[in-house]
């Protein structure tokens, strides 16, 4: 089951920022956007596509806690090549919330949306493009059907040497502590936007994008607004083992789809020793970009340069 809709134009998306922005990005509202969901699993998981049909197809996945709008001002930049699309993983943006989440749900999910707009029609093979949160997903949707995608990019995503350390465990026993408790809401909607943060945090220059995704972080309630995202995805992680870290470098580098990592120049997800360990385990030369002056929300630090790299890989696969 899906529907769609072209009646709010992509313009709306640009009330409530406050800063002037540069023309590029207001241009990019004017590139005609779809809006879509699809019912996946009995959940409907809500999408936007840009560009012809007919060109190759890119399926673009947020990190943890974001939600599509992220790639909404990258999408435009690309659209004149490709047919892309940006989905809302489960328990985000505007898509619906599940019991519970899994990898394999959001693998489901990147399907879905691919399937819904025509993308693996006549054997084609859209690529995946993905950021932090993210590119745990697309990974695990090229092994699991690699005969489905034609190449995964993985930006700005947590992948370790297996000499480097990972905070999971204080994490998830913070996690565990803590529970899962509802949203708290704030009585106006200026009060919730200076409650947004990056997660991790980071410094950004660009305040008209941080104030355009504080805005679309946030829905309006009875008492005031709250965040979107469904409050359990904060819940205990079960499904990630404190070795699973480290085990993403090994199962990229093995992979046989094309492959590339786009990254930060100060990344705090993504080392030049993690970079070192992928090529030495690796028969493929596989592109690994890094993005100067950039952390890890790549498209919030450098969108031009961040599109452009996207381009140039995709070319060369």
């Amino acid at each position: 089951m899906s529907s769609s809709s072209n009646s709010k134009s992509p313009l709306e998306d640009l009330r409530h920022i406050n800063t002037d922005a540069p023309e590029w990005f207001n241009n990019a509202f004017t590139v005609e956007r779809r809006e879509g969901w699809v019912d996946c699993g009995g959940t409907k998981v809500h999408f936007f596509s840009w560009g012809n049909p007919s060109n190759p197809g890119i399926i673009l996945m947020h990190g943890f806690m974001a939600h599509a709008r992220c790639w909404a001002f990258i999408a435009p930049l690309l659209a004149e090549n490709y047919h892309l699309a940006a989905f809302d993983l489960s328990g985000m943006g505007d898509s619906g919330w599940r019991e519970s989440y899994t990898v394999l749900d959001r693998v489901d999910e990147a399907k879905a949306v691919a399937t819904q707009l025509g993308m693996t029609r006549q054997n084609k093979k859209p690529f995946l493009v993905c950021h932090s949160y993210g590119g745990s997903v697309g990974l695990t949707a090229a092994e699991k059907e690699a005969e489905l995608w034609g190449g995964l990019i993985v930006c700005d995503m947590t992948m370790l040497a297996p000499d480097e350390i990972s905070d999971f465990e204080s994490y998830r026993k913070k996690r565990q502590q803590r529970g899962v408790k509802p949203h708290r809401v704030s009585e106006t909607l200026e009060a919730a936007k200076k409650r947004f943060r990056l997660a991790p945090e980071q410094p950004c220059e660009n305040r008209y994008l941080m104030e355009y995704m504080a805005y679309h972080s946030l829905k309006e309630v009875e008492k005031g607004w709250i965040w979107k995202f469904d409050p359990r995805i904060l819940g205990p992680d079960e499904e990630r083992s404190p070795d699973w870290w480290q085990s993403l470098s090994n199962r990229f580098a093995d992979m046989e789809l094309p492959r590339a990592v786009i990254y930060g120049e100060h990344s705090q997800m993504f080392s030049s020793k993690a970079a070192k360990h992928i090529r030495s385990n690796s028969s493929d030369n596989i592109p690994m970009v890094q993005i100067n002056n950039a952390y890890h929300h790549i498209m919030l630090d450098q969108p031009l340069a961040f599109s452009a790299a996207i381009d140039a890989v995709l070319q060369g696969f």
